[in-house]
């Protein structure tokens, strides 16, 4: 709820300052089912304590999944990417993985889970709509190293203005 609050303030604020507001919406394809483990584990060893790391390294070396179907049940086979949904640690570590995910002083990142809202306000709408491309080429860069994929179907964009006349549009892809 803060991060809808967030935006909903940012649009607000824009309107009351007479500036034009943008925001591109963006949702992680398969977030907690493809995490790369390698790039999970270089952000854990960097943020948390080394004994936090351990266990962490040892959970995710033991996550294993079989397949049961009419009856039958597969061998077990480890899991080399993405974090056990339902589980307690599994929002924890994606939080973890994406802590890091690019700012920017003319933008607002909201992040929830795997949705992730960014907005550029200002008075000229040329330049509310030129930081906001700005940003998320650094994200996409960002998104990229991290072997994270944004779901190509979902993306969207919104303008919002008291003002009249033309603002421009933005590419999210």
């Amino acid at each position: 709820m803060q991060q809808c609050h967030r935006i909903t303030d940012v649009i607000n604020k824009a309107m009351e300052n007479q500036q034009y507001c943008t925001i591109a919406f963006l949702e992680v394809s398969q977030a907690f089912d493809e995490l790369w483990h390698p790039g999970l584990l270089f952000k854990i060893k960097r943020i948390l304590p080394s004994s936090y790391f351990n266990l962490l390294i040892w959970y995710l070396n033991e996550c294993q999944f079989e397949t049961k179907f009419n009856g039958e049940t597969s061998s077990r086979f480890h899991i080399h990417s993405g974090v056990p949904q339902g589980s307690i640690l599994g929002p924890l570590l994606y939080v973890l993985y994406t802590s890091d995910l690019p700012t920017s002083r003319e933008t607002t990142l909201g992040t929830f889970a795997d949705d992730t809202a960014i907005s550029a306000t200002h008075e000229n709408p040329t330049i509310a709509s030129l930081n906001l491309p700005e940003h998320l080429h650094i994200i996409r860069k960002w998104l990229k190293k991290w072997k994270i994929k944004v779901n190509k179907s979902k993306p969207s964009h919104i303008r919002s203005t008291l003002q009249k006349g033309h603002c421009p549009a933005v590419n999210i892809n």
